[in-house]
């Protein structure tokens, strides 16, 4: 809108242009001379100047109103979580899955009747064509989306956990992490003490942030702008397996990484989730071999069983699979 306000300020003083040259000759309405002429223009021009400044103002509280509306229903008075859990923590938990089922909220049903079971030390690997429900499956580990049928982890229905208990027992990276505006050591720490050095060497980042002139203390920009998107994804790895609980839920940790460096990131993350579930949703299917057992998701239904099994029994993974070795690592499946 500001070019609008500076035409409408410039026809103003072509008015008093003319207008006061009339009066100037004579033939206006009023006699003038010079002084009377150039303090109108000189005066009109000043306000012509401010009232342009005040629609920008207008702008602003308009722009303002946007940005509270949206904050509005974040700025609550926080509550004090509640820590209370029969649960011991301690211990090493599985994951059984059974009969389950998801829906779109008042749509379509996408999933129905999966079941998949994994053991400590288990790496499940998750995959499918586009849109097969990959995303919505990984959400429903964090409460997000409902489901139908049971998900236990270890003893517990996922449904009956409260907040904090889903927090000590999952741990969650989405397809689209957010990185904080703040250092690449805080990034991964959130707060907390240990050293961070040992999980940029298990996401292949530490040899990078080494020769950053800050290292670790190096800024990452508003939400990570100041990295590169491979950066960035191992920088929310890392913070995901600094802050690991008993499940791992990796939505497409690799996607931004070559394939030297997802080979090499895969064998550290099995040494460090050694007494973990890690359930790895990914399109990519070049280390799929090397999983424990392979989630295969199609038309709504789910196969579960080891990557050579579903290769000579389930025609549509294999034709995945084919043609994604045959196309190369940048076959999007």
């Amino acid at each position: 809108m500001q070019p609008i306000y500076n035409i409408i300020s410039m026809c103003g003083a072509v008015v008093i242009i003319y207008l006061g040259a009339k009066n100037v000759l004579g033939t206006g309405w009023v006699s003038w001379n010079i002084a009377a002429f150039t303090t109108v223009l000189s005066c009109f021009t000043k306000m012509a100047l401010k009232s342009s400044k005040a629609a920008k103002l207008f702008n602003s509280v308009q722009k303002a109103q946007v940005s509270w509306a949206r904050i509005k229903p974040l700025m609550k008075e926080y509550v004090e979580q509640d820590t209370d859990s029969t649960i011991d923590f301690s211990k090493a938990m599985g994951l059984t899955v059974s009969n389950l089922s998801l829906h779109i909220p008042g749509g379509a049903q996408i999933l129905k009747n999966i079941s998949f079971s994994a053991t400590p030390g288990q790496i499940i690997g998750v995959t499918g064509p586009v849109a097969c429900g990959k995303s919505m499956l990984s959400k429903t580990f964090i409460g997000e989306i409902p489901y139908e049928g049971s998900f236990r982890v270890g003893e517990q229905e996922l449904a009956s956990l409260s907040d904090y208990e889903r927090s000590r027992l999952i741990s969650y990276m989405g397809h689209q992490p957010e990185l904080i505006s703040d250092s690449i050591k805080e990034n991964i720490r959130l707060g907390e003490q240990k050293d961070v050095l040992l999980y940029l060497q298990a996401v292949s980042f530490a040899k990078e942030v080494a020769q950053m002139p800050e290292g670790a203390d190096t800024l990452v920009g508003n939400n990570g702008m100041r990295l590169s998107g491979g950066q960035q994804a191992r920088t929310a790895l890392a913070r995901t397996l600094y802050n690991a609980q008993h499940i791992l839920i990796l939505d497409d940790p690799f996607s931004a990484v070559d394939r030297g460096t997802e080979q090499e990131i895969f064998e550290n993350l099995r040494k460090l989730a050694a007494d973990k579930v890690v359930i790895l949703f990914s399109h990519r299917l070049y280390l799929f071999p090397k999983f424990d057992k392979v989630l295969f998701l199609y038309d709504g239904k789910g196969a579960y069983s080891t990557h050579a099994e579903l290769m000579q029994e389930n025609e549509n993974y294999a034709e995945l699979y084919q043609a994604q070795m045959a196309g190369g690592e940048h076959y999007e499946g």
